[in-house]
């Protein structure tokens, strides 16, 4: 009767009544493993209605009868509180007990009760004692917990070949977290050579065995062409086999495809859709491009109130981009009422996180005495520290910091720097240094090469350069008609940009409209 049940553990759900039927039968013939598993089954509500107060009496019974695996479950009740007041001395001492007597499932709840100090003294390294015991026994969470304390130093010196080889008889006893993390070794060379081909063979027998996490790592796999080749196809139906098991980096990367046509077909509802059920699952991620698809109108109606809603709670689970957003929509008071305070606190935190878009917003805000005190200093040393991280901004902000202090040369070595990168404004300080002969030759074609790249990028600033060249001649032929009708394009646009706060906006415009006046005649 008991192995009749034990066959239909995992059966539809017409089978399972039948399976506790088997499982009653069992112990009413005084099977301990019998009563044992009908506790279970009341304990979970798996073919019966969930009933814990019977679970836990079902357990004391099979204990009674000689059940070393009702003792753990009586112990997990009394941990948990499942059926009675939590005791976590008396889930101790059951475990104690069960392990004592040789349960590799007692010795790895009593290894746990020992790591987390559960009714006992916390002790790390006599929870790895435990953990061999059971690893010793072929037991398969054992020896995978036992590679894991080798792979992190938990309980143990830091040992990679330990772990590998824990890792290796866990995964060859069918563990699928082990073929995973055997699969990581492999691909980071951590205790054997790295291989990708090795990676790629055990990801795949875990993602086989229903493992989430091999999963999307299999995808990676295939996305990149590592240890196979290349195939997005594949990619994106491992990203939806993990997806469908609830893991947040698979709908994290699965949403990423479908969002950025990688793979499938783009498909912004389908992307928001698992954005959001990522969002829901807990993903700071999936909250924060939930966020930013709220914020710009992206395949939803624009709404800054669910905007604000996402980016808030990716930032409190630790998304520095949001952090970062969500600091400068209250800096710049878009959907939300301004709040410098607030501003620089989410600035800080997320430049705590070596955020370099996060540093340099600290740094303006300190060139400025925007919320916080001015001081030029430290705003130069957030700049620094920005740039260093490769933001393209924060070297053009440094290089006009110096150019206001006169250091010329410095100044150009920054701008050169930030245009490197693609920073619109560095083009348009590129192409003043140029147009007037500051630090570098002067050279009319070079300075209008510059405002052009810059224009192409969007600088408004170097539309008006350019226009100004145009009407000048300055690197090129002078078109005196047509050079006034850009100028006053340019003028006006210039008045209704967003970037009149960059520095050196408001000059340009007075630079371009005394231009104008002086060649209306």
């Amino acid at each position: 009767m008991e192995a009749l049940g034990n066959t239909l553990w995992d059966a539809e759900a017409s089978d399972k009544k039948r399976m506790v039927d088997c499982f009653r039968k069992a112990a009413y013939l005084g099977s301990a493993w019998g009563v044992c598993n009908l506790g279970i089954c009341m304990e979970q509500g798996n073919g019966v209605e969930a009933d814990p107060v019977q679970a836990f009496w079902l357990y004391q019974q099979a204990v009674e009868m000689g059940s070393l695996n009702a003792v753990c479950c009586l112990g997990v009740c009394y941990e948990y509180g499942i059926g009675t007041a939590p005791d976590a001395e008396k889930a101790a001492e059951l475990y104690c007990k069960a392990a004592e007597y040789g349960s590799p499932r007692g010795q790895m709840l009593l290894a746990h009760a020992f790591h987390d100090g559960i009714g006992v003294e916390a002790d790390a390294a006599e929870a790895v004692n435990w953990v061999r015991a059971a690893a010793y026994q072929r037991y398969g969470e054992g020896m995978h917990r036992l590679g894991v304390c080798y792979e992190y130093g938990d309980g143990v010196e830091q040992n990679w070949e330990r772990a590998v080889h824990w890792f290796r008889e866990a995964a060859e006893s069918g563990v699928s977290a082990a073929m995973t993390d055997l699969g990581y070794c492999y691909e980071k060379g951590c205790g054997v050579e790295q291989s990708w081909e090795q990676a790629f063979s055990w990801y795949r027998r875990g993602a086989e065995c229903g493992y989430p996490v091999s999963m999307s790592n299999l995808g990676l796999c295939y996305k990149r062409g590592y240890g196979v080749e290349q195939n997005w196809q594949e990619a994106v139906k491992w990203y939806e086999q993990g997806a469908q098991c609830g893991h947040l980096q698979s709908m994290n990367n699965l949403a990423y495809c479908y969002d950025y046509g990688e793979g499938v077909e783009q498909n912004e509802e389908r992307a928001l859709y698992w954005y959001r059920r990522g969002a829901e699952a807990g993903s700071d991620y999936c909250m924060y491009c939930l966020g930013w698809n709220y914020s710009n109108g992206e395949g939803v109606e624009q709404n800054m109130t669910e905007a604000i809603r996402w980016y808030t709670a990716a930032a409190e689970g630790g998304n520095a981009d949001a952090m970062h957003d969500l600091g400068w929509l209250y800096d710049h008071g878009e959907g939300v009422e301004q709040d410098m305070k607030k501003a620089i606190c989410w600035y800080e935190r997320a430049a705590e996180q070596n955020h370099p878009a996060a540093m340099n917003s600290l740094g303006e805000c300190y060139a400025m005495g925007r919320g916080v005190p001015r001081d030029l200093e430290t705003a130069m040393e957030w700049y620094r520290r920005a740039a260093e991280l490769g933001e393209a901004m924060a070297d053009y902000n440094m290089g006009w910091h110096l150019e206001q202090a006169g250091k010329l040369s410095e100044a150009y070595a920054h701008y050169r720097k930030a245009a490197d990168g693609n920073d619109d404004s560095a083009w348009w300080a590129l192409g003043r240094f140029y147009e007037n002969g500051v630090v570098v030759a002067q050279d009319g074609k070079e300075a209008r090469r510059c405002y052009e790249t810059g224009e192409k990028l969007g600088n408004v600033k170097c539309k008006m350069r350019l226009a100004r060249c145009k009407l000048l001649g300055i690197g090129g032929r002078r078109a005196k008609k047509a050079g006034l009708d850009l100028c006053r394009q340019a003028l006006e646009l210039a008045k209704e940009s967003s970037e009149k706060e960059d520095y050196g906006y408001e000059a340009e415009m007075n630079l371009l409209r005394r231009t104008i006046a002086e060649n209306e005649s």
